[in-house]
């Protein structure tokens, strides 16, 4: 069960208007709910622990507030998902998107994005994919973001980065939504998401 405190917490992560449905959501399912230290490799994630049997989805904190929704829906579908068919549907099957669709649904009809996010997310949920893969969305969401920050992409082709000030890497070539980079302690090749938030190394 979620604690007062982390529904609490949650105000300042999800836009005001949507923090009754959020609250009612976590509420009304057998989930645990964390809000995440950020994570170069995920926005949020929905796990099964087969051994508990305890459901749970985390959001990284450092979301702004429309992307830490989109991604909480996304990971509440796919716990839906899992409760309806055990895990015998594609991770972004068409049982998944029903999901997805069902859960957005109302924060679309209550216009609780700004028009440039809900207009191109009315158009991604005609084929809802993971938030990340679909560039133009990231792109209108990083406008909302409190703090300008730079990007992969914004990077030339062997330029160093950190990423949360961990490791550095260099980025080596651009493949689809994602670039290859070296981390240059392992020489050890990662394949980083373009809109990946980081910082330039000199």
């Amino acid at each position: 069960m979620t604690s007062n405190m982390v529904l609490n917490k949650l105000m300042d992560h999800v836009p005001g208007v949507s923090y009754g449905y959020v609250k009612q959501l976590i509420e009304s399912y057998n989930v645990v709910f964390r809000i995440a230290k950020p994570r170069s490799t995920k926005l949020g994630d929905y796990r099964y622990n087969p051994t508990t049997k305890v459901h749970s989805i985390s959001v990284n904190s450092d979301l702004n507030k429309y992307l830490f929704l989109i991604t909480f829906i996304h990971e509440m579908a796919h716990y839906r998902q899992e409760i309806k068919y055990k895990r015998r549907t594609a991770p972004h099957g068409k049982e998944w998107k029903i999901e997805f669709h069902t859960l957005m649904a109302p924060l679309i009809e209550e216009s609780i994005f700004p028009d440039e996010i809900s207009k191109h997310l009315s158009k991604h949920m005609e084929n809802p994919r993971a938030t990340c893969s679909d560039s133009q969305l990231m792109r209108l969401l990083k406008r909302y973001d409190e703090q300008p920050h730079l990007v992969l992409e914004d990077l030339e082709d062997g330029d160093l980065f950190k990423i949360h000030n961990k490791q550095i890497f260099k980025r080596t070539k651009k493949l689809r939504t994602r670039y290859e980079c070296i981390d240059i302690s392992t020489n050890r090749k990662w394949f980083v998401h373009a809109l990946t938030k980081i910082e330039f190394v000199n």
